[in-house]
Formats: C-alpha cells, sequence, structure tokens
C-alpha cells in the first residue's frame, strides 16, 4: 500500500470512528445504554484498526524506511488523534451520565 492508499485506510477508519462516538452521545442523551455500548465499541475496533496502520507506519521507519510526508498523511493523523480523544470524552461524559441517573433515583 502507498502513502495515499495509507491515508485514506486511516481517514476512512478514525472519521468512522468518530461518528460512532458521535452517534453514541446522542443516543446516551435517549437513554438507549445498550445501543450506546455498541456504538463505542465498535468505534474501539476501528480506533485500533487505523492505530495498528500507524504503529506500522512507525515501526517502518523506525527500520530506515522514509515516509513521505504529505498534507493527507497528516490529515490522516490529525483524524486519528481527535478519533482517540473524543473516545476518551465520550466515554467519561457516559459515565458522568450514569452517574447523575443513579443520583436521581
Amino acid at each position: 500500500m502507498n502513502n495515499e492508499q495509507i491515508s485514506f485506510e486511516i481517514i476512512s477508519k478514525a472519521g468512522d470512528a468518530f461518528s460512532k462516538l458521535m452517534e453514541a452521545l446522542k443516543l446516551q442523551r435517549l437513554g438507549k445504554s445498550e445501543e450506546v455500548e455498541q456504538c463505542i465499541s465498535e468505534s474501539e475496533k476501528l480506533i485500533n484498526e487505523a492505530h495498528n496502520i500507524q504503529t506500522e507506519l512507525i515501526v517502518n521507519e523506525s527500520r530506515g524506511e522514509k515516509n513521505e510526508f504529505s498534507v493527507l498523511l497528516i490529515h490522516a493523523q490529525d483524524t486519528l488523534m481527535n478519533s482517540i480523544l473524543l473516545m476518551t470524552v465520550t466515554k467519561e461524559m457516559v459515565e458522568m451520565y450514569n452517574m447523575l441517573k443513579v443520583e436521581e433515583r
């Protein structure tokens, strides 16, 4: 796979993960906990796949294989980073929402 294909693969997986996390937050507001967990699980899988591709790039470079940098690759890295950050925030928000629901009872 060339860098352009790698970049698009990361963008696709990380972008889909981001969308799943936004869906999870919306579902949480509706109280659909089972669907929330499904979205988070699917997002984690996609993020892991994108992260594995990124890790392969890093490992190859550490072995002396130079990567050609492009705006597309930078965008891919940025998309993945934002999805990882949103995962952290989403999990925290879901936990906070669940705690508030328990306190209301």
